[in-house]
């Protein structure tokens, strides 16, 4: 918890019990969140925050860069710690979410430089498909 008092701190940020619980569960979650599923997390777990304080605790987090906003196309946004690059492999059926960080897309972004004169501030990028899990369980 300490590290993520001096996290907060280092964004002007008061480490308060909702801040550090919402911190908390992102940091020890291993896919990306959405808002709702914090919320009940956090309600079960903490009872330390309502639901309209908990977005805009995730809007603040992405304002400061503690934590991505991303959107896998399912119409809402899911969120997780800002940290190494990486890009996640969705899986259409299950719903699964799994990292995957061995791209090569800081190569892709120095020829892109390169090549068209475009400085790259961020990107995106998702595979979508099926996990090995479904793809057993389809044949």
């Amino acid at each position: 918890m300490d590290t993520l008092r001096t996290l907060l701190q280092s964004v002007d940020l008061k480490a308060t019990p909702a801040r550090l619980a919402v911190l908390s569960f992102l940091e020890d979650t291993h896919s990306p969140s959405d808002a709702e599923a914090i919320f009940v997390h956090l309600k079960e777990e903490h009872d330390v925050a309502d639901r309209a304080t908990i977005y805009r605790m995730l809007e603040t987090f992405v304002d400061k860069g503690l934590i991505k906003r991303l959107e896998f196309g399912e119409g809402k946004y899911r969120y997780e710690v800002a940290g190494d690059d990486h890009h996640h492999l969705i899986c259409e059926d299950c719903g699964k979410i799994e990292d995957i960080s061995d791209c090569n897309i800081s190569d892709l972004e120095k020829d892109i430089q390169k090549k068209k004169g475009f400085s790259v501030k961020q990107h995106s990028l998702e595979f979508f498909g099926l996990c090995k899990d479904c793809q057993q369980r389809a044949n």
